[in-house]
């Protein structure tokens, strides 16, 4: 969360002339309601459920596609499986500091954080996860770059995976 995501995925997408599906996006239109508001009618539970079976569906359905997943997806261990065998992952690293600011001045109600009480405790949740996110296949350090060289760096993270896993088959 606040690391990028769909602004890479966006980028990608036009530099790679392929769809960009953002996840959170989906569900929302599925269920016609804000993720914010599905967590609190239905509760997380309910959401990861939702957010497995749009994600599986998606991957099932759109072979060549960026997509960007909500920051809790890949914690799910079906959805992780699916990925590794379906797709690339690429993790998006960033620093706390920046992470903070960017998610404490959003507009976007983000329900895992509206329960966070400080820095330290969003520090706490993304150590967490990060034991998880770094199964992902590509991991990219986010640091000061650009949004430009953010997209061109994860180009050319991607190409040296394809090469390396052609090279092993």
């Amino acid at each position: 969360m606040g690391v990028g995501k769909t602004s890479l995925g966006r980028g990608l997408s036009k530099k790679l002339n392929l769809p960009h599906i953002d996840t959170d996006h989906e569900i929302e239109k599925k269920k016609n309601m804000k993720i914010s508001n599905i967590f609190e009618f239905y509760g997380e539970n309910y959401f990861r459920e939702l957010e497995q079976d749009i994600i599986i569906n998606i991957l099932s359905k759109n072979k060549y596609s960026i997509i960007s997943l909500g920051g809790g997806s890949f914690l799910n261990i079906k959805t992780r499986e699916y990925i590794k065998k379906n797709s690339i992952s690429i993790w998006i690293n960033a620093d706390i500091d920046v992470i903070y600011n960017r998610i404490s001045g959003s507009k976007n109600i983000r329900p895992i954080v509206s329960k966070l009480k400080s820095k330290r405790e969003l520090e706490v949740l993304l150590n967490k996860r990060n034991l998880t996110y770094k199964e992902a296949d590509i991991k990219i350090e986010a640091g000061n770059l650009s949004k430009k060289s953010l997209i061109n760096n994860a180009i050319h993270q991607i190409d040296k995976y394809l090469e390396k896993n052609n090279e092993s088959h």
